[in-house]
């Protein structure tokens, strides 16, 4: 009985075998490295390098606050140098200095912490509509070689090179899409919002 459950498995992975293995060789395999088509492309590079200056200009705008919360916190810091808690407290004028900066420096982190997120979305968008061309691309590329599957090369351990598609993706993109359109996002200061 033993022998017969494995001639009958046998039997069941042969036609299972001879099944399949036409039907895999059958279907033309690409591979895509996207992280690579957006580090090399024309369009990849140009979208970093649009949003690097908006960082940039994002921290040149608050550096001006910065440096003034930094002169008012150096300046607070040699006022209250020795002094307790209850003697700042005694003192309403040092009391008040100290509360408004404090009020500063908070509407101060909650701007920059804005700015990074909206950082963040500009690069999400950006990139959103780097891969809308980097679909189109691949799209082209696939249907021009008949291929009926084309899967990330990050997860591939080997790949032929005729079957990798990266560098032609990359030379499309530089072709149709050298620039990427990258608008700043601004979102809404909450900090303004009327209290309820």
């Amino acid at each position: 009985m033993f022998k017969l459950k494995s001639a009958m498995k046998a039997f069941g992975v042969a036609i299972a075998v001879a099944v399949i293995a036409p039907l895999a060789s059958a279907q033309t395999v690409l591979v895509l490295d996207p992280a690579r088509v957006v580090r090399d492309s024309a369009g990849g590079q140009d979208l970093y390098s649009k949003v690097e200056q908006i960082g940039s200009a994002m921290q040149a705008e608050l550096a001006p606050q910065q440096q003034a919360l930094q002169t008012e916190r150096d300046s607070l810091d040699s006022q209250t140098a020795g002094l307790s808690r209850e003697q700042v407290e005694a003192n309403p004028a040092l009391l008040q200095q100290v509360q408004s900066y404090s009020r500063r420096l908070q509407q101060h982190m909650a701007t920059t912490e804005r700015r990074s997120q909206e950082l963040q979305q500009t690069e999400a968008q950006a990139l959103q509509i780097l891969g809308e061309r980097m679909r189109a691309a691949v799209e082209s590329i696939r249907t021009t070689r008949n291929a009926d599957i084309v899967l990330n090369g990050q997860g591939v351990y080997q790949v032929s090179p005729n079957a990798d598609i990266t560098d032609a993706v990359i030379e499309e993109l530089n072709r149709t899409s050298p620039t990427i359109p990258v608008t700043r996002v601004t979102l809404p200061d909450q900090s303004a919002a009327p209290a309820q």
